[in-house]
């Protein structure tokens, strides 16, 4: 069973990450129809399904080296509850463990 908070901060990952794929398909769409393209510039009602493939086939590349640096960050920090941080020192959780959970 999980926390009220921890539904709530599965919520806020959840909107941030929409929000960053809005803007990444925003973004994606200005690009397509960019003048400095010329004759491969692209126009019309295809663009913003075009820009939201293009972001959507693009997220998981992007996202997997950032989730295989907290990953292993994480494991650095691996520790039981009240047993020294191997990588801090204090006490488990650590900051930073608790920042990565």
């Amino acid at each position: 069973m999980t926390s009220w908070s921890d539904d709530r901060a599965a919520t806020e990952l959840v909107l941030e990450l929409e929000q960053a794929h809005r803007q990444g398909v925003g973004a994606a769409i200005d690009g397509l129809k960019d003048a400095a393209l010329g004759a491969v510039r692209l126009t019309g009602d295809g663009v913003p399904v075009l820009a939201d493939a293009a972001v959507s086939s693009a997220t998981p590349f992007l996202r997997a080296p950032l989730l295989v640096r907290l990953s292993r960050a994480r494991l650095l920090h691996a520790a039981a509850p009240g047993s020294p941080c191997p990588t801090c020192g204090v006490p488990a959780p650590c900051p930073t463990a608790q920042a990565l959970a």
